[in-house]
């Protein structure tokens, strides 16, 4: 299940886009179409997505990046026209994860920009200059978030340095049961702010 890793599979992505009669390209659309198969359920369901593809691409752990922003871009793409053009898939809210102008597909296939970030235990900072540089990439025309998290973002400084992260998703494990990384006394501060939506203040989403 590790095959994900840049180091534990030889997928050269690279290569397969380059030659597109080829079995890596093959196995390439094979894969994005079962995918759209499971994604037309949500469909089907009324179920809108936040589709975060080939998340954390420029930091090259992960095979879609590994070769560098080109063809990253260009995978992203073809996802894109394959789900949205083959299979008419348009409950797909499109969220970009990198804050790096080399890397970012374009507005056209983007509908949310965010990064991932891990700051060290009980670090509770806005974030501030990571929202800033996403608002950048986007000339400040998209929404943004904090796609994946360790400590949370303090909602009363993220108000008092004019940080606006949509939304915030908080890895599991320790950065919620350590103590260390956001402790029980800051949990309920946070869920209880008034700058804070739960889930049950949402309204009932759909795309039908």
């Amino acid at each position: 299940m590790a095959g994900f890793y840049t180091d534990a599979t030889t997928y050269d992505i690279a290569s397969a886009l380059a030659d597109t009669e080829s079995e890596a390209y093959r196995l390439l659309i094979r894969d994005i179409d079962a995918i759209a198969a499971h994604l037309q359920e949500l469909k089907d369901a009324g179920v809108p997505v936040l589709f975060r593809p080939l998340h954390e691409a420029e930091g090259g752990w992960f095979w879609w990046g590994a070769k560098g922003p080109e063809p990253a871009k260009q995978l992203y793409r073809l996802l894109y026209d394959r789900l949205v053009q083959e299979h008419q898939l348009h409950n797909l809210i499109w969220v970009w994860n990198s804050e790096k102008p080399e890397w970012y597909p374009g507005d056209d296939v983007v509908d949310i920009v965010s990064v991932d970030v891990y700051p060290e235990a009980g670090d509770h900072s806005p974030l501030a200059a990571r929202y800033t540089n996403l608002s950048e990439l986007v000339k400040d025309s998209k929404i943004i978030a904090l796609a994946e998290n360790g400590s949370i973002p303090d909602p009363k400084l993220m108000k008092e340095q004019d940080v606006h992260w949509s939304w915030f998703c908080t890895w599991t494990g320790g950065f919620l049961r350590d103590g260390t990384h956001n402790d029980v006394a800051f949990l309920k501060e946070v869920y209880h702010s008034a700058e804070v939506i739960t889930l049950d203040q949402l309204p009932k989403w759909s795309w039908l």
